[in-house]
């Protein structure tokens, strides 16, 4: 079985998502696919989509000497850790005023990535820390290919997937418990 990242196969996922029963998103969690923003925006139009900021700090640092790196991406995430929107903006026009002759790579990338990495100012200041990157999801697949490979070989595919459901299950409780995101603030 291939396995493809491009709009239709992440649209056909969103759709049988949405067909058994999936609602009241508020926001998309990811990096920058393509593929993934086109089909979320096809099938979840009124969503925001909340870029990674971590994929987005390692982008830009991929554009920054190694001598250099640790000092650039420390004002970058000194950019996301603003106490709100307007402050955030104040400090990538400084890092833009201060990199832009030295690493004009680096802050286009920044420039072009930082309205979709700042979505998640919109939400309550109790989540921001939670919603700006997909590390939470990156976990997840992490145990997920830990406890699989642990197994080894499935006998078939349904018993892969009951492990898999296992594990997102006993995450999801986890999250729960211990209240990841408090959901009436959103009602606020």
């Amino acid at each position: 079985m291939s396995v493809a990242e491009d709009e239709d196969s992440w649209s056909k996922l969103l759709a049988g998502l949405v067909e058994r029963g999936l609602d009241g998103v508020r926001l998309i969690i990811s990096d920058a696919h393509k593929g993934l923003w086109a089909a979320a925006r096809r099938h979840f139009p009124e969503v925001a989509h909340q870029r990674c900021v971590v994929h987005l700090m390692r982008n830009v640092g991929s554009n920054v000497p190694h001598r250099l790196r640790k000092r650039v991406l420390g004002q970058v995430s000194s950019i996301f850790a603003a106490k709100n929107p307007a402050d955030a903006k104040k400090r990538l026009e400084k890092f833009v005023e201060c990199w832009s002759k030295d690493l004009p790579e680096a802050v286009e990338c920044l420039k072009t990535g930082f309205k979709a990495a700042a979505e998640f100012f919109a939400f309550p200041k109790a989540h921001w820390a939670r919603i700006r990157s997909n590390n939470g999801l990156e976990r997840l697949n992490r145990e997920i290919k830990r406890r699989t490979k642990k197994v080894g070989a499935f006998p078939d595919r349904a018993s892969a997937l009951r492990l898999i459901t296992a594990v997102a299950v006993d995450v999801t409780e986890t999250w729960s418990k211990r209240r990841y995101l408090d959901m009436s603030l959103l009602d606020q």
